[in-house]
């Protein structure tokens, strides 16, 4: 019913990176279904937290499709990843934000004891299972060239010049002092 999704932050009643968000759900709309073939909404008119989480961390989730959208709110508690298992996946595609992750999950299911799996695809470096992926080498971050989604939190830091892209092969992630995730809720 809901093909795509997106996920905000929500962060003392203030919705963050909310024109890259909106700009991605046009993009994979239009991606989707064709440019002819959509209704488009304003997601910063529509999104309307409850009032016992207006002064938490929010995780909003915008399901959608061509015609209509989807929202839900939760409370969100941020967790530390610390260990990290690289899972080989040569056929995966997530240049969405799909609904349907099954793939993902299996993959995810892969990580044995650590907190999280770093997906390699052709060799490369692309994202773990809830977001994109930043390394840290010395006082730079880099952030692979070959993600697996365009996130939104990535793209911030991109502009910002926070974090520079780099091809980072599986044999490479040896090499860096620190991994952390990012992602709409993780941000640097």
């Amino acid at each position: 019913m809901f093909p795509l999704f997106e996920t905000l932050c929500i962060e003392n009643g203030k919705i963050q990176n909310i024109d890259l968000h909106q700009a991605r759900y046009e993009r994979s709309l239009h991606e989707y279904y064709g440019k002819s073939a959509v209704k488009v909404f304003n997601l910063f008119s529509l999104i309307q937290p409850p009032v016992h989480l207006q002064n938490r961390l929010v995780r909003c989730r915008i399901d959608y499709n061509s015609e209509t959208i989807q929202i839900q709110y939760f409370e969100y508690y941020r967790k530390i990843y610390r260990t990290f298992q690289p899972v080989i996946c040569e056929d995966i595609e997530y240049g969405l934000k799909y609904s349907d992750r099954s793939l993902i999950n299996t993959l995810f299911a892969e990580r044995g004891a650590c907190d999280e799996i770093i997906i390699i695809k052709n060799g490369k470096v692309t994202d773990c299972s809830i977001g994109n992926l930043i390394f840290r080498q010395g006082k730079k971050w880099y952030t692979p060239d070959t993600p697996l989604l365009l996130g939104t939190q990535r793209e911030k830091l991109l502009q910002k010049g926070k974090i520079q892209e780099s091809t980072i092969f599986q044999e490479d992630i040896v090499n860096f002092d620190e991994i952390k995730i990012i992602n709409a809720m993780n941000s640097l």
